[in-house]
């Protein structure tokens, strides 16, 4: 199962810019839990606490597809330096603005400047992969690679944070946050030779239009996708404190982002010869099915279970979107393509999270699991829509 990926580590510069990828998107799953537990210790609101993070989310996603654009017009190095700079002086200015005891509104505006700024790494390292490999089957497997990098990093930054702001104090583990981000962002900065090269304004959008209708649904399934994980994860936790077990919400969420990274080697090793949109939708489907059982689980061990089960369509469903995107959309404009889809998904996490929290006051945990369920059911809706009417004529790449 690991061949293919011994394979792709030995293509020239690889491993050099997947490592400093890893590196450089720890940021994507410490900075909002590091805000929340600074802001939350600090001021004493999680209220402000959840807010000033949200926000840091919010203009994340709202830029990644200006910076998109302007990596495929004019490549990523300059880019990375400038964004990885200003977002670390962004998270060190909300440091001291929350030890100066700022107002709210001093902290939101930090907050919006740091996530702005916060270079997209995990969509120009795929990138990357597709200026190395070209499209067909070792780029499937290289995007199944990453998608199980954002599985080890989303394991491993939750509980940096947490050891770090229990074991030496809440501002290390932010201010660690941002020394991971600036460390892989100019590393990958100074990879010149992976660097896909600037198309230029001739060779851009003018010429190389976008299937806007094919990329929306994407990006609708993405949000789903966000809004599932997120909505999933704050019922988890408040199941395991109704059982009388807290301390197992670590243990349940670090199983199911385990069952994710299984199933993204596995994914990615695989010679696949159904069409990408067959698999999205297949992928999606099964993320409902999989999550359904949720509202009738009665202990942790349970739990466990059906949420490895529903990591297994996790990651294939991520590495399924990414590729309909690489065959859906011109060379050109790839990168801010795929930044919409990331987009979709960080702008799906905080509703979820939000829709989750109400209903866990409104019905307790159990029935609350309807939240992921409904998402994901919806979710495998716009996925059909997506396969059967909105699929781009023209296509950029056969696997």
């Amino acid at each position: 199962m690991l061949k293919p990926y011994v394979h792709l580590m030995r293509r020239p510069g690889a491993g050099a810019f997947f490592t400093a990828g890893i590196v450089g998107r720890m940021p994507i799953s410490m900075i909002g839990l590091g805000i929340v537990i600074l802001i939350a210790r600090e001021k004493g609101s999680y209220g402000l606490a959840g807010a000033v993070s949200g926000v840091a989310v919010v203009a994340g996603a709202l830029t990644g597809p200006i910076q998109g654009r302007l990596v495929d017009r004019f490549g990523q190095r300059r880019l990375l330096l400038v964004g990885t700079v200003l977002c670390t002086i962004g998270l060190a200015g909300l440091l001291f603005a929350v030890n100066a005891g700022a107002p709210a509104w001093v902290l939101y505006l930090i907050s919006f400047v740091a996530g702005g700024t916060r270079p997209q790494i995990g969509s120009f390292v795929r990138a990357r992969w597709t200026h190395l490999l070209g499209r067909g089957r070792a780029l499937q497997t290289a995007f199944a690679l990453e998608a199980v990098g954002d599985e080890v990093v989303f394991i491993l930054g939750p509980v940096l944070v947490a050891v770090l702001a229990n074991q030496v104090s809440p501002y290390a583990a932010l201010g660690a946050a941002g020394a991971l981000g600036l460390t892989g962002g100019i590393w990958l900065a100074l990879l010149k030779a992976s660097d896909p090269p600037g198309r230029g304004r001739s060779e851009g959008a003018e010429k190389a239009p976008l299937p806007w209708l094919s990329l929306l649904l994407l990006s609708l399934i993405g949000l789903g996708l966000g809004a599932t994980l997120g909505s999933a994860e704050v019922v988890t936790i408040a199941f395991t404190e109704e059982v009388g077990q807290p301390d197992m919400s670590g243990v349940v969420l670090a199983v199911w982002a385990f069952g994710s990274l299984l199933a993204g080697l596995w994914y990615g090793s695989v010679h696949w010869r159904a069409p990408v949109e067959r698999r999205l939708l297949i992928g999606t489907i099964a993320l409902a099915v999989m999550l359904s059982p949720l509202p009738w689980v009665g202990s942790i061990l349970a739990l466990g279970a059906v949420l490895f089960g529903a990591g297994l369509t996790i990651a294939p469903t991520m590495v399924a979107v990414t590729a309909c995107v690489e065959e859906w959309v011109p060379p050109q404009r790839l990168t801010e393509a795929i930044t919409w889809t990331v987009t979709g998904i960080l702008l799906g996490v905080a509703p979820g999270n939000a829709a989750a929290g109400h209903a866990v006051d409104l019905w307790g945990a159990s029935t609350a699991y309807w939240v992921p369920v409904t998402i994901g059911i919806a979710c495998a809706l716009v996925a059909s829509v997506s396969v059967t009417f909105a699929r781009p004529r023209t296509r950029f790449a056969h696997n």
